[in-house]
């Protein structure tokens, strides 16, 4: 079940692989939020950290780059994909770090991505 339209407040395009020169998708509902602090304890304590999160329906394809050798509990991190939010030319550019499902089996079952700004966008003074 998508979760309400009201939340999703935002557009994103999808970049696959981070850097390449069009979207595999465009227009995908989805919510920014900064999460600074909480990324900046989890890269003090693992191998991943992150600027921002980003929630989106499920069914939406948003990958991470993240993997582990087998026999060992170490994640190994890699660029995944790049959104940009709000979708379109000229906005802020971020690397999808890691993607969660969050409220598994609710209604408000929804997919969580977790972003390091790659690029921003200022506007012109």
């Amino acid at each position: 079940m998508p979760l309400p339209a009201a939340l999703l407040t935002d557009t994103c395009d999808v970049y696959r692989p981070c850097g390449a020169a069009s979207p595999i998708t465009t227009g995908v509902p989805c919510r920014l939020r900064p999460d600074l602090a909480a990324g900046t304890r989890a890269m003090a304590t693992g191998p991943v950290g992150w600027t921002h999160a980003l929630d989106f329906n499920p069914g939406a394809d948003v990958r991470d780059g993240c993997t582990r050798t087998a026999g060992d509990c170490m994640v190994t991190y890699a660029d995944g994909d790049e959104v940009r939010v709000p979708g379109g030319a000229g906005t802020t550019r971020y690397v999808v770090v890691w993607v969660e499902t969050v409220g598994r089996g609710t209604a408000m079952q929804h997919q969580r991505a977790y972003l390091l700004r790659f690029e921003a966008a200022w506007p012109d003074p």
